[in-house]
């Protein structure tokens, strides 16, 4: 979802296992077909097992219209952030087929720019423990993306007749932690003998954050002395992030010399740190145009939509157990991954490699998000080690356009895309809809984001 960090670990409840249903028998393949969200389309949700301990809970639906009546309609898989924010933020905020009506036990309302109007979209809650899915804890990024890479095998062994497309790895956050690992470990695995190809095309990823060390040194610049807007905060509280921010380098420098889950937890925490004053002050990580709104995260809208998930005439229409609870976040999970020091490693580790396969790299930033900023993610992008490095640093910023009206700024070269775009916080899909469709077309299109 929109969450670089989770910022309320103790606010919202834990992940626990199914009350009253004894995980050794749920099923490895439950599979429901809502009708509910986008009544037009056919739908699955349900269980995957990817170990006996380990359940992920997925709904899938299938694309509105055929794009190229001569090309099987490409799969987006969708993954929210956190750690441990489920993927019903995307699904129902910005690029799944419907909205959750304000009175949350109405239903729904159509999305007309969801995504799903140009791929079949299938939205997962991983890892383990993360909205509807439960069992075993997740501690790392690369155990996380272990884990969905089976659930995507398992996927396309139940549903044959969505393989035929390509596959595209999707999403925002902290999942610029998860969609890298997740290529990764496909590539690897589709080079084993015997094993299944997934037919992997490219990745994307909106508000990302690969890198905590790297990208929230920006913050402070974000919300003080950004080119693109006015100061969010007074000065006091811009010279408290900054000496966060010092404190930050301080405590990076430690881990690095003596790294203990100690080390990783305070280290992570003095990041968090730097947005303190920020929130202290009112504003809103996720956009400094705004002040925060209250609600979880800064969004009463997620609260609505975690209502609407424990309606048990919704558990019932996707094929979930009456007592079992959905939380849009999990903090024991967010937990599990500080403590093992995952929120410090640099996921775009992984992209080099990604882009040597030949699998094209979308990186995605509204202007407005402050905290998994477009200076953080342009400064980590140019300073990422590839082969088309000089290349892509020497690429212009070029305007990006959309029905005639300016959208943005695209920088790209060699399967890696970097794209500015206008007018827009944390969650893009949300905040300009039909911009980040045409994004979305131009890119399943194989054409230059112009």
């Amino acid at each position: 979802m929109r969450l670089c960090v989770w910022l309320a670990l103790a606010a919202l409840g834990a992940g626990r296992p199914l009350a009253g249903v004894q995980q050794a028998s749920m099923p490895g393949d439950s599979v429901a077909t809502p009708a509910i969200c986008d009544p037009g389309v056919q739908q699955y949700s349900g269980y995957m097992s990817v170990a006996r301990d380990k359940h992920l809970f997925y709904w899938f639906f299938e694309a509105r219209h055929r794009r190229d009546p001569l090309q099987p309609a490409p799969v987006i898989l969708w993954l929210n952030g956190g750690p441990g924010c489920s993927s019903f933020s995307g699904l129902f905020g910005g690029v799944g087929p419907c909205r959750v009506d304000a009175d949350s036990d109405g239903g729904t309302r159509v999305n007309g720019a969801s995504w799903n109007s140009q791929a079949h979209m299938l939205f997962l809650d991983q890892p383990a423990n993360t909205g509807y899915s439960f069992g075993a804890n997740v501690t790392r990024t690369a155990d996380a993306a272990r884990d969905a890479a089976a659930f995507l095998r398992m996927f396309y062994a139940r549903f044959p007749q969505y393989a035929a497309g390509e596959l595209h790895v999707m999403g925002e956050s902290y999942a610029a932690h998860y969609v890298p690992a997740i290529a990764a470990r496909i590539l690897a695995e589709n080079r084993s003998p015997g094993a299944r190809r997934l037919p992997l095309a490219s990745i994307a990823v909106g508000n990302g954050l690969f890198d905590i060390a790297r990208q929230y040194m920006f913050l402070p610049q974000m919300a003080c002395a950004s080119p693109t807007y006015p100061p969010a905060v007074d000065a006091s509280t811009c010279r408290a992030m900054e000496a966060a921010r010092v404190e930050f380098a301080r405590q990076l420098e430690a881990f690095r010399r003596q790294p203990s889950r100690a080390a990783a937890a305070r280290a992570t925490s003095a990041g968090y740190g730097i947005l303190t004053p920020y929130q202290n002050a009112g504003g809103n990580p996720y956009d400094v145009r705004a002040p925060c709104a209250g609600g979880s995260l800064c969004d009463p809208y997620l609260d609505v939509v975690a209502a609407f998930a424990n309606q048990p005439w919704v558990r019932a229409e996707i094929g979930l157990p009456a007592a079992r609870r959905f939380d849009i976040c999990n903090s024991d999970v967010q937990r599990a991954f500080i403590d093992s020091g995952d929120e410090l490693e640099d996921a775009s580790a992984w992209l080099p490699a990604i882009l040597a396969a030949g699998v094209r790299v979308l990186n995605y930033v509204g202007a407005a998000d402050l905290i998994c900023n477009w200076m953080g993610n342009e400064a980590l992008m140019l300073a990422m080690p590839w082969p088309g490095q000089r290349g892509f640093a020497a690429a212009p910023a070029r305007p990006w356009v959309v029905g005639a009206q300016p959208a943005g700024l695209v920088r790209a070269f060699g399967g890696l895309t970097l794209l500015y775009i206008a007018d827009a916080g944390h969650m893009v899909a949300r905040d300009q809809p039909d911009v980040a469709l045409a994004m979305l077309t131009q890119w399943l299109d194989y054409r230059a984001i112009l």
